[in-house]
C-alpha cells in the first residue's frame, strides 16, 4: 500500500512555508519530511490578508519552492490573527439508543450542540476540541464510545473566526490552485509538533511568538483548556528597532537578527555593533527589545490569569517561533510568568528534518501532524486525548462560491 502524502502551509505576516510530508505513523500523526519552500510574506498584517492578489502571489512562490506537488493533494492551512477568540462551553443530550452504548456518531451530535452556543453571526467554529465528559454523573471520562450512558454532557473547547477572515486566506490559498481541506488555528498546530504526551497531562503553556502574532495554548490535565491569540510578533520587534534608530525596517531586522538580546543589563553601556559602515549602540538595542518582549509575555501572562489557569501548569511553559531565538527570551519569560520555561522546536519528525527542525517551522510541521490525524476529516471519538476537528471548509466554500 503507497504511503499517504499530507501538505501544509503556513502562512504567516513574515514568511510563507509549504510543506510536504509522507505519513511514517498516522495514529501518532508521525511524518517524514519530503519537501519544504519558503517565500517572504507579502499583503499580510498580523496575521490578517490585507492584500489578496500580493498574498496569493507570495503562496504561490512557497508552493513552487516545495516543488509544486500541493496542486495534486489536499492541504492543512493556518490561521491566526486578531479575529480569533475561544470559548469552554459544555453541553448535553440524552441518548435514546435501545442499548444506550455513545457511539461516534453520537459524540458528533455533541460536537454539533457546541458549534451553536453563543458566537456571533459572522463568526464561524474553526475547531471544536472535546475536554472530558460526563456520563449519568460520572465526571473525568476522555472516552466515551463504547460505553453506556443515558445522559452524556460534553466539556469542550471552542474555537471560531471572522468568516471574512477565513474567506480571505481560503481565496488567496485556492487562487494558486490548491484544495484547502482544513483550516487549523496555528498555536495548536504548534502544540501538536512541539508537546509530548507528558507535558500536556502535566499542564502546560505554549507561547508561540511568530511574524505578527503571539499565538497561545494552554493544557491542563491533558486537555486543551485555553487559546489566545495576541496581535503582536517579531515584526512588531523590528519595528520598534526601526523607529528608535531611526533605520529602515530591513536594516533594524538585520540588526534584531544578529545581535539581539531581550537581557538589556547583561550589554555594556558602551558596547557598540557594526553594519555596513555605521556602529549601533548595542545596549538601546537590547533595551528596545526587551521592552517590547516584556509586553508580548506580560499579554501572556495576562491571558493566562485571565482564565485562572497560570498556577495549574506544573510543566510550565515552552518557547516556539522565530521570536524566541532572541537571546535570553526564555529566561525573560521564568521572570515574568513564574514559571520554568524553555523554548522548543518540531520533534518527531523523520526524513529531510534538519530544515525544519528550528522553532520558525513549528507551526508549518504541525500541520503536515495534523493531516496525518485527520485525513478523513471526520470526528474519532478519542475525547481530550486526540484533538476533533469539525472541517469549515466545505462550508465556506458554499457560503462564497469556491469551485469544487
Amino acid at each position: 500500500m503507497a504511503s499517504r502524502l499530507v501538505y501544509g502551509i503556513d502562512v504567516g505576516t513574515t514568511k510563507i512555508v509549504a510543506i510536504a510530508g509522507r505519513v511514517v505513523d498516522g495514529q501518532r500523526g508521525w511524518v517524514e519530511v519530503v519537501g519544504v519552500g519558503e517565500a517572504p510574506s507579502y499583503g499580510l498584517k498580523r496575521g490578517l490578508i490585507v492584500d489578496r492578489d500580493a498574498a496569493t502571489e507570495s503562496v504561490a512562490a512557497a508552493i513552487e519552492a516545495c516543488g509544486g506537488g500541493l496542486h495534486g493533494g489536499t492541504v492543512s492551512v493556518g490561521i491566526a490573527g486578531g479575529h480569533i477568540s475561544s470559548s469552554n462551553v459544555e453541553v448535553a443530550l440524552l441518548n435514546r439508543s435501545r442499548d444506550r452504548i455513545v457511539t461516534e456518531r453520537f459524540v458528533r451530535r455533541l460536537e454539533a450542540e457546541a458549534r451553536q452556543t453563543g458566537f456571533a453571526e459572522e463568526e464561524k467554529v474553526i475547531h471544536v476540541v472535546p475536554r472530558s465528559f460526563v456520563l449519568d454523573g460520572t465526571d473525568g471520562v476522555h472516552q466515551p464510545v463504547g460505553l453506556a450512558a443515558r445522559k452524556v454532557m460534553m466539556r469542550a473547547h471552542v474555537v471560531s473566526g471572522a468568516i471574512s477572515s477565513i474567506q480571505n486566506i481560503l481565496g488567496a490559498v485556492e487562487d494558486c490552485g490548491v484544495k484547502v481541506s482544513r483550516v487549523v488555528l496555528e498555536p495548536l498546530a504548534s502544540s501538536e509538533a512541539c508537546l509530548l504526551d507528558e507535558d500536556r497531562r502535566l499542564g502546560v503553556a505554549l507561547i508561540d511568538i511568530g511574524g505578527g502574532t503571539t499565538d497561545i495554548a494552554a493544557f491542563v490535565r491533558g486537555s486543551l483548556t485555553h487559546t489566545d491569540v495576541v496581535p503582536l510578533g517579531g515584526e512588531s520587534f523590528s519595528a520598534d528597532v526601526a523607529y528608535g534608530l531611526k533605520v529602515p525596517f530591513e536594516t533594524a531586522d538585520d540588526l534584531k537578527l544578529r545581535y539581539g538580546t531581550v537581557l538589556s543589563h547583561t550589554i555594556d553601556d558602551v558596547a557598540a555593533v557594526r553594519l555596513g559602515e555605521r556602529h549601533y549602540n548595542a545596549n538601546f538595542i537590547s533595551q528596545i527589545l526587551e521592552y517590547r518582549a516584556r509586553e508580548v509575555l506580560e499579554y501572556a501572562r495576562d491571558s493566562l490569569d485571565q482564565v485562572g489557569v497560570r498556577n495549574s501548569l506544573p510543566a510550565g511553559a515552552v518557547l516556539t517561533g522565530g521570536g524566541s531565538l532572541l537571546r535570553g527570551m526564555d529566561e525573560l519569560a521564568e521572570k515574568i510568568l513564574g514559571m520554568r520555561t524553555k523554548i522548543v522546536m518540531p520533534r518527531q519528525i523523520k526524513g529531510n528534518a534538519e530544515p525544519v527542525r528550528k522553532p520558525q517551522y513549528s507551526t508549518a510541521v504541525g500541520l503536515l501532524y495534523f493531516g496525518a490525524k485527520n485525513d478523513d476529516l471526520r470526528p474519532k471519538g478519542k475525547g481530550a486525548r486526540n484533538t476533533s476537528f469539525g472541517s469549515i471548509v466545505s462550508a465556506v466554500k458554499e457560503w462564497f462560491g469556491f469551485g469544487v
